[in-house]
């Protein structure tokens, strides 16, 4: 795919200075002990169930997802940093009241999250529909397609070819975008002699109509920039932020080729040829997949949030142009707690909810995961139970912090609530008031426990069934 590549070379000169060779002192060598193979293999029994348990997550040591459980600890936690944008005034007149930057778009996030009940579900309906580019009614029907097809290797290549170039080709204005930051990164990185020959380069890069112009844009980054860094760190022995950039950048233009119209077209193309001939599906059931595909791609097109933009505008800005480096460490650590969210490895569905209703200030997240399980004397596969988990965290302007946890079989709800010590006294109260109005609603319930909230948990202690996953479709690029 690319032409070029960039070979580093390491820098380790060799001496035979016999000051630097490595002294054995033969008189207090020992005999080479026989060693026990199974201190340093592993049984082929244990190969073949090469699985481990850490945090309650399980996951194969030979994989990615172990580098994740190691992760997971260590990830800001958002809650405690948003609650410093909305709880904690001390923060807010010390740092973003002072910041010239942040202090506009703050008091423009403040206005933006004050909510009814009917905009607090639009706010979260919004996060909802556009969490994954794989959402809606033609998502849907391809994933049911999967599902009654899942031995089908030949579906699952077709498929994973349309999902990578579906991705590439509604993300070109981000993939541009990243482009340029990469390229601006680079310029600042390199050495002022060099500045001015790879400005000269850059330049040349269509970025105002480049809907026309990915080819010739393409050929610039992989024939001329990618070359031209590309000795500045075989030469220079670079192995700081500029290799680092390039890598992203590397990864982008890969994208940018796959986000062509014709790539697109074609994978199209023989994902519906594959539905019409291979699968048999019929002339009006794939017109109707058809126009899903259509009325998918312009919702997800034209919806915004208003409460959302505020909010990234707000911690942008804070990252990028903020001063104050306690503003901007509390911006970076939720960028990264948003990020990590979207994890591929969390097969969970993350929504938050910062708020100002009637005057009172309130976070709120929610973590949403669907499992199956089955009943002992189930034995088919279709008699598999579904089973929802919702957890649920806010904390309360001069309230304090609750918990809850929802589990919803066979239409009844199981309630665990969690709530302050102030209001531990008043459990039999808050369970007689929340079946009041569970049973207005026509709710169904199982049991309802209110107990007070000793510790604050993640959303892992509370998902104890997340595991690597050894299904789906592998969409990475």
């Amino acid at each position: 795919m690319l032409d070029n590549d960039i070979r580093i070379k390491t820098n380790s000169p060799i001496t035979d200075n016999g000051m630097n060779k490595l002294r054995v002192k033969t008189e207090e060598a020992v005999p080479f002990d026989v060693i026990d193979p199974t201190k340093v293999t592993r049984p082929s029994k244990q190969e073949a169930n090469n699985n481990t348990k850490q945090n309650n997550l399980s996951y194969s040591s030979d994989s990615v997802f172990e580098k994740f459980i190691q992760a997971l600890n260590n990830s800001p936690v958002l809650s405690e940093n948003i609650k410093k944008l909305l709880l904690n005034n001390q923060f807010i007149n010390h740092n973003i009241k002072n910041d010239p930057i942040l202090n506009a778009l703050f008091e423009s996030f403040l206005k933006n999250i004050e909510m009814d009940d009917k905009e607090i579900l639009n706010f979260l309906k919004f996060q909802q529909n556009s969490y994954t580019k794989f959402h809606g009614d033609f998502f849907d029907a391809l994933r049911n397609l999967l599902k009654t097809n899942s031995d089908n290797s030949d579906f699952k290549s077709v498929l994973r070819n349309f999902l990578k170039s579906y991705d590439c080709f509604i993300s070109v204005d981000e993939t541009y975008t990243s482009i340029q930051a990469s390229l601006k990164n680079i310029y600042n990185s390199l050495p002022p002699v060099l500045k001015e020959p790879y400005n000269n380069l850059v330049e040349k890069m269509i970025l105002d109509n480049y809907s026309n112009s990915s080819d010739l844009n393409l050929g610039l980054l992989k024939n001329e920039i990618l070359p031209f860094v590309g000795r500045y760190i075989s030469k220079m022995n670079d192995f700081g932020a500029v290799r680092d950039y390039v890598s992203v950048l590397v990864h982008n233009i890969v994208r940018l080729e796959s986000s062509s119209k014709e790539n697109f077209s074609t994978d199209l193309d023989n994902l519906f040829d594959f539905l019409k001939f291979n699968l048999n599906l019929g002339d009006e059931k794939l017109q109707n997949i058809k126009l899903s595909l259509i009325s998918n791609y312009e919702t997800t097109k034209n919806i915004k949030n208003s409460s959302i933009e505020s909010f990234i505008k707000l911690i942008e800005s804070g990252i990028k142009d903020s001063e104050n480096i306690v503003n901007k460490g509390v911006m970076e650590d939720i960028t990264e707690s948003l990020l990590f969210s979207q994890n591929a490895h969390i097969p969970l569905t993350h929504m938050f909810l910062p708020l100002n209703y009637n005057g009172m200030f309130m976070f709120s997240e929610l973590w949403i995961g669907k499992n199956y399980e089955s009943h002992k004397d189930r034995k088919n596969q279709k008699d598999l139970q579904e089973v929802y988990k919702v957890f649920v965290t806010f904390e309360i302007q001069n309230i304090g912090y609750f918990e809850t946890v929802l589990l919803l079989r066979d239409s009844k709800i199981a309630l665990e609530i969690y709530v302050p010590a102030s209001f531990k006294n008043h459990s039999n109260l808050i369970k007689k008031d929340i079946e009041l109005i569970l049973s207005k609603k026509n709710i169904s319930i199982s049991d309802i426990y209110v107990n007070e909230c000793i510790k604050k948990r993640r959303f892992n202690e509370v998902f104890h069934n997340l595991s690597e996953r050894k299904n789906g479709v592998d969409v990475i690029v």
